[in-house]
């Protein structure tokens, strides 16, 4: 499930994350949701949290109501937020500067944007606590490397860092503090096209595209799908797949790919003419640095850099929900898929999967057992309105 939330507005920034005179770098770890980063920060001196670093958003995000609950008397102004895929206009208001720390980095004081309703649940997508995000650009004077394989954050200054030999170096732009980079891309009916891409690690598709920027072009074999969730709730569209997309001179094949039709109606001047978003599902397969000052990032194969790109073969979506995130519930399933033909439906609680009972297992364990192999059994126990039922389906490519 792609989380996907952009701002359209612009406020003061006060102060950026910085290294202290007597480091040339650090390092700390992150937890990896699908190749989501959540990292540990601390508001004022005594209010720990949990937040997504996302390049696709501008400043610190507070998701959460009750931590938002406890700022408010701090906050100088309400605006309003429009929402993806949706001409739905929301409020959310932006605090005074509160101090901000994130492990031994020296800590900011940065406004906090708060959210009058908790829109994304972004606990129930990744199946954890998470309070929050924050912009890649709080730390826009630092050169930010992601290590998706050992969930390692490293930060140096400019001066300090070298691209090393082996790895690719792509301009961005940053605009309203979003990284935005040129690709290149293959559609299924051969036809190649040159992209313009925000850079979005805060949604975990590979690639998104909008209908309304490929004149007229359709995907030959697609299935419908809920592809996001965004301020106005669910975010429609389809999945394909493309022949291949060019990162630098890295090539990545038969890439699954988001598209809608869409994404910001009414609001396409704040595009800025682009395609879509490179996203997490991508970013994963590399080790990422930043380097805003510079105006580039840097690409290094990761471990996953040929894993082929699998779309779950079940059919269903789940969402963590209860105290402990680890009651799952099945938010969709698409029609005409294994699941949807085995007679499950929306609202089951998934009680135990092969065998494993779900107190066993994460969001992320269960996304990946349904996406494995093709042709590979999966028996589920499931509980609806109260009664258990056994289900039994071969998992089937869907795209």
């Amino acid at each position: 499930m792609a989380i996907l939330f952009r701002t359209t507005f612009m406020f003061a920034q006060f102060s950026h994350f910085s290294l202290p005179e007597n480091r040339k770098s650090l390092s700390m770890g992150f937890s990896n949701y699908d190749n989501l980063v959540v990292v540990d920060v601390m508001l004022g001196d005594s209010i720990p949290v949990r937040l997504m670093l996302d390049s696709g958003v501008e400043g610190l995000i507070i998701t959460d109501m009750e931590i938002a609950s406890r700022f408010t008397d701090k906050c100088i102004r309400k605006f309003k937020l429009s929402a993806p895929g949706t001409l739905e206009v929301l409020e959310a208001c932006v605090t005074r500067p509160v101090k901000v720390g994130m492990g031994k980095l020296i800590p900011m004081f940065s406004n906090l944007i708060l959210l009058e309703e908790d829109y994304f649940s972004l606990d129930e997508y990744i199946g954890s606590k998470v309070h929050g995000l924050m912009g890649m650009e709080k730390f826009r004077n630092l050169v930010v490397t992601t290590d998706y394989d050992r969930n390692i954050l490293r930060f140096r200054r400019p001066e300090n860092y070298t691209p090393p030999v082996k790895s690719e170096i792509v301009p961005v732009s940053i605009i309203r503090g979003k990284p935005y980079m040129t690709s290149r891309v293959e559609l299924d009916n051969g036809q190649i096209l040159d992209l313009w891409l925000m850079i979005d690690s805060g949604a975990n598709h590979p690639l998104l595209l909008e209908f309304d920027s490929l004149t007229g072009y359709r995907p030959k074999h697609s299935i419908d799908a809920i592809i996001g969730k965004g301020l106005g709730g669910n975010l429609h569209g389809s999945f394909a797949r493309v022949g291949w997309l060019m990162l630098g001179n890295f090539r990545l094949d038969d890439v699954i790919t988001s598209f809608t039709d869409n994404y910001m109606p009414g609001n396409i001047s704040n595009r800025l003419n682009r395609n879509g978003t490179l996203g997490s599902g991508a970013l994963g397969r590399f080790k990422v640095t930043f380097d805003f000052s510079n105006s580039r990032m840097i690409l290094e194969k990761g471990n996953k850099f040929r894993t082929p790109f699998e779309y779950n073969m079940s059919g269903l979506s789940f969402r963590a929900i209860g105290a402990g995130f680890n009651i799952f519930e099945v938010s969709e399933v698409i029609p005409s898929s294994p699941a949807a033909i085995a007679g499950i439906k929306a609202e089951d609680i998934l009680i135990s999967i092969n065998g494993k009972s779900t107190f066993l297992l994460s969001l992320g364990d269960i996304n990946r057992l349904l996406s494995l192999h093709e042709g590979s059994i999966i028996n589920l126990v499931i509980s609806r309105e109260g009664k258990a039922m056994s289900f039994r389906f071969k998992l089937k490519k869907l795209i």
